[in-house]
């Protein structure tokens, strides 16, 4: 693995650390924060290893997927706007209460994240 790869591979694997750790602390906005960064940052580690390019300074989890030439078809298709999507509203009080105020507000976007990064870690593995 690349050593760039490897720094951002940290990264990712602390911020699904904390997504984890929000989650169990019923800190559901931090929750969201965090299951987005870990996946930015996961499929950022795998554009690294797979292009020549550096990823783009982006927070779209969408855009970075087209990026990074994933098929998400291998893991159901999840909606990923979603997550990016509560990447915005997590950032405003008023829209993080709306949103984000108990576990089942969270739970279906908590899980897509685990889903979605664990895959590709296990991709990354396979380098």
């Amino acid at each position: 693995m690349k050593e760039e790869s490897k720094k951002w591979l940290k990264v990712a694997e602390e911020d699904f650390e904390m997504m984890n750790l929000a989650w169990k602390n019923h800190k559901y906005a931090h929750t969201i924060l965090f299951a987005q960064q870990s996946v930015e940052k996961i499929i950022k580690t795998y554009i690294i290893e797979h292009s020549k390019k550096p990823p783009r300074k982006i927070h779209a989890i969408e855009e970075l997927v087209k990026d990074a030439k994933i098929d998400l078809k291998e893991i159901g298709n999840p909606d990923v706007k979603n997550l990016s999507l509560g990447f915005v509203r997590v950032r405003y009080p008023d829209l993080s209460k709306k949103y984000f105020e108990s576990r089942k507000d969270v739970e279906k976007l908590y899980i897509m994240a685990e889903k979605i990064f664990l895959w590709i870690k296990q991709k990354l593995k396979k380098i």
